[in-house]
């Protein structure tokens, strides 16, 4: 088997691979709420490298997540929020502001409105959200909060600020795992203009389940004939070697 038939055999079964790890991300989160399947795609590059020969590499090129919502789903649960329109919530995180599309919301012990994973949500100041002890929480469609405090027996109803709603930024969103994503550096972030809060719902994966399946057939079947090929011409390569010792 000649360099050149190695290099572009290794080079296909790592971008398969690579291929395949990705559609396993999507299908291990079709149940995730906000969570944005991973597009990625193999393409066509030179060689990489100063002792790779001069021809076609195969490479996996990641376009980053489908940012089409999810589909909404009504929980009853008034501490969910499922995000119409196009508009993410944006949460405060160890590495900086993150965007995320699970409203699976939460109280933490210091009074903060927080998501699944316990990162505080951010109004329309850029600050998290606290809470005082309430009896009830109303969110409104367009971020608004309010509710009656539990030490409240008249059951009137007060103003808690705004949850911020942005529009997505321009520029490819990295995934921080799970539902959470991050924009490149220094972007800046503008209301959505279209976006909405519906309270009692969530968004789901926008994982289409069936189609990932078959790109992981797909994938496999590919890698297969991938790494039978370069059985075979390894074994091509081998038996000319010998007829050439022979002669």
């Amino acid at each position: 088997m000649n360099s050149d038939s190695l290099y572009t055999g290794m080079a296909g079964l790592q971008a398969i691979s690579a291929q395949m790890q990705a559609v396993a991300s999507n299908i291990a989160n079709t149940q995730t709420p906000g969570y944005e399947a991973v597009q990625a795609v193999t393409d066509a590059q030179l060689y990489q490298g100063t002792n790779a020969p001069i021809g076609a590499d195969a490479t996996l090129e990641t376009l980053g997540p489908d940012l089409k919502p999810g589909p909404m789903k009504e929980t009853g649960d008034p501490m969910n929020v499922g995000i119409g329109g196009d508009a993410w919530l944006q949460v405060q995180t160890a590495n900086g502001t993150a965007l995320t599309r699970d409203g699976s919301f939460s109280i933490s012990a210091a009074g903060l409105l927080t998501d699944s994973a316990g990162d505080p949500i951010l109004n329309t100041n850029g600050t998290p959200i606290s809470l005082p002890a309430l009896a009830k929480l109303q969110i409104g469609g367009d971020g608004t909060l309010s509710g009656v405090l539990a030490s409240d027996t008249s059951g009137k109803a007060r103003s808690f600020g705004q949850i911020a709603l942005v529009a997505t930024p321009s520029g490819k969103l990295s995934s921080l795992g799970g539902s959470l994503y991050q924009a490149p550096a220094n972007t800046a972030f503008t209301p959505a203009s279209d976006g909405s809060l519906h309270q009692g719902y969530l968004n789901g994966s926008n994982v289409d389940p069936t189609m990932a399946m078959m790109q992981m057939i797909n994938s496999s079947r590919s890698y297969q004939l991938q790494t039978d090929l370069m059985k075979s011409q390894s074994g091509a390569s081998q038996d000319l070697n010998n007829l050439l010792a022979q002669g």
